[in-house]
């Protein structure tokens, strides 16, 4: 039986010493069979910032598209009930917060069993093929008549799409090092925002189409970005490569994104800024490495912070297009108008993740996320009533711009103080924590207080705030106990900002 070190590792998968020196590239010997690793590689910044430019415009955009239908999906009942959703399926705020809930529990109990499905079989190949089978449970919510189907679709759509955030975030770790992590996992969540955007003028022209073939404007909703989903995850199928050196390969021919040493740059040059990362490269996920991540006290203020911050964000993405519509709206121009929050997202989000990466600052940068999207809630609670609708609608825009904007800095800070054997079950706990979050959001919102909802609000709030402080109170335990915003790269020894 192999002795285990202190971090649950056995002698043959320890970790590099920690005089690590990312010039000495005998030190990887874990990385020695994994395809395009070469220790003896030598290359320019021109080389490296070209290898990453071409990770940049043919991987990351295409996993973006994909979490915008992943968003769609999850969220097309919002632009539903602009339409005669309610009254044709016989559903009131009761029902669609129950809905919602169900949707939550199925993306929760299969966030960890799907996330280590995917490190078994690859996120390239697991995730599009549950990208295919949420898009029919999509488009089969065209058929709702009742309560029970619209619980039942819910349940399903949330169920499939479990796993799908953590499993992609580690995908994209493998091409990047960790100090780039969070500029690309912004990206990576401003899905989101750019999803947000676009559901409005999508869901005009599609419900638009109400009475064509005898369907309603929703059952077009459903119908459609359903086929979408589907055709998108047969396309991701084919389309990732396995990694960066390994492409895939299908009736013995096989096209790769890269060259061999555009490849060769990208696998060596996260191997000697993480070590960690060639332990379990290629590996499961172990029963052992649930036990040692929860065991860890970092992960606790990550995910504690998440809940508290994204409490509002399943009652603001259901029922936003409804509170502007109650503003003296129609349905169409409600559906447009909540697209411009998303807009400011996109823009706020990026814009922080570039600034945290450039100053190698994570703590600040999570709370100015955090606290504009408290003073957008209090905005719109606390506005007089006499107030005229346009400045209600800042209130909306101004939460909308904020909501989960830090949520990718977070989660990179997670990510790289997480050993690689720790990180497909942190990063999942941290999307579950985020789900969680949902279970008092979506009771958050009663009809008796619509359509301002003043005392929800409020509540988000408060709550958002206290996420801030936990993350203000985790920035000081990094400085007194674990070497600053630095992640494990910086333990073996290694200066991030060289």
């Amino acid at each position: 039986m192999e002795k285990l070190d202190r971090k649950g590792l056995s002698e043959s998968e320890a970790m590099p010493p920690n005089d690590y020196d990312s010039t000495n590239t005998d030190t990887v010997p874990e990385a020695e069979n994994i395809d395009g690793y070469d220790r003896t590689l030598e290359y320019t910044p021109e080389e490296e910032r070209a290898a990453v430019r071409r990770v940049d415009f043919f991987i990351l955009p295409f996993i973006v598209l994909l979490f915008c239908f992943l968003q769609f999906d999850r969220t097309n009942i919002a632009n539903a009930l602009t339409d005669t959703f309610r009254a044709d399926v016989h559903i009131t705020n009761y029902h669609i917060n129950t809905a919602q809930t169900l949707f939550i529990v199925g993306f929760v109990i299969t966030e960890i069993p799907f996330n280590m499905l995917s490190r078994y079989f690859g996120p390239e190949r697991f995730l599009p093929v549950t990208m295919i089978l949420w898009g029919i449970a999509t488009w089969s919510q065209m058929f709702i008549t009742s309560p029970s189907g619209l619980y039942a679709c819910r349940f399903i759509v949330g169920a499939l799409e479990g796993g799908y955030i953590p499993g992609m975030a580690l995908y994209i770790s493998k091409f990047y090092i960790n100090e780039q992590l969070g500029l690309r996992f912004a990206c990576f969540w401003a899905s989101n925002s750019i999803a947000g955007a676009l559901s409005g003028p999508l869901s005009i022209g599609l419900l638009s189409l109400r009475g064509r073939g005898g369907l309603h404007g929703w059952q077009w909703l459903y119908l459609i970005e359903g086929v979408l989903t589907c055709f998108l995850g047969a396309v991701g199928y084919l389309y990732l490569p396995h990694s960066a050196a390994k492409p895939k390969t299908f009736f013995g021919r096989s096209w790769s994104l890269f060259t061999p040493r555009q490849s060769s740059i990208i696998i060596t040059r996260v191997m000697r800024n993480d070590p960690s990362k060639a332990l379990r490269y290629g590996k499961p996920v172990l029963p052992s490495h649930i036990l040692q991540t929860f065991g860890d006290w970092r992960l606790y203020g990550h995910i504690l912070s998440a809940f508290l911050s994204m409490v509002m964000i399943t009652p603001m993405n259901t029922y936003a297009p409804s509170i502007i519509k109650s503003l003296g709206f129609t349905g169409l121009q409600a559906n447009g108008l909540n697209s411009v929050g998303a807009i400011g997202a996109l823009c706020i989000s990026i814009s922080l993740a570039y600034s945290s990466d450039r100053f190698k600052e994570r703590g600040f940068h999570i709370i100015v996320g955090f606290l504009g999207a408290a003073a957008g809630l209090l905005w719109l609670a606390l506005a007089p009533n006499s107030v005229g609708r346009w400045v209600l609608y800042g209130g909306v825009v101004c939460t909308q711009s904020f909501m989960g904007t830090a949520q990718a800095i977070n989660a990179a800070w997670l990510a790289a103080k997480m050993e690689d054997h720790k990180r497909p079950i942190a990063l999942a706990a941290y999307v579950m924590s985020i789900q969680i979050a949902g279970f008092p959001g979506a009771q958050l919102f009663k009809q008796d207080a619509a359509p301002r909802y003043k005392h929800g609000l409020i509540t988000a709030a408060a709550l958002v705030i206290s996420g801030a402080a936990v993350v203000a109170a985790w920035k000081f335990l990094y400085r007194i106990f674990d070497h600053g915003d630095g992640g494990v790269e910086t333990v073996k020894g290694r200066d991030p900002e060289q």
